[in-house]
């Protein structure tokens, strides 16, 4: 048989394994959120969106800002606008405040999102030359 059972440490209540220094485990926290009501802009590149995310099953998109990585609740309205983003597009997302929808009258957090790609630059490298 190819699987070999693995020994599992049993942790004593209250006990800790520190198993991210002994064997090489980084551990997986999650990123800060955009407070936009604090913070009413925010610009970084697009990272990618993980679907069906806490309690509301919502989407988080990714970004990448000078702050690192922040990520973003999907609304309707974002999940709106930011569903045809590309990976590595650059992002402006602005909080407007909140609006009153005239269909329903409902009242809902209202944002305005920007994108652009960013150019790729060409680079050249002094190469040697081939050798026969």
């Amino acid at each position: 048989m190819l699987l070999k059972k693995l020994k599992i440490k049993k942790i004593k209540k209250g006990g800790d394994i520190n198993m991210s220094k002994q064997q090489g485990w980084d551990k997986v926290e999650m990123s800060p959120t955009w407070n936009y009501k604090v913070d009413k802009e925010i610009i970084g590149f697009f990272k990618g969106v993980e679907h069906e995310v806490g309690p509301n099953n919502s989407n988080m998109y990714n970004f990448e800002t000078p702050e690192g990585t922040v990520g973003v609740w999907g609304t309707t309205l974002l999940d709106a606008r930011l569903k045809n983003l590309k990976e590595g597009e650059e992002v402006k997302i602005v909080y407007l405040g909140k609006a009153t929808s005239p269909k329903s009258g409902r009242e809902y957090h209202n944002f305005e999102v920007y994108h652009r790609e960013v150019p790729m630059t060409k680079v050249e490298a002094d190469l040697p030359e081939p050798t026969e």
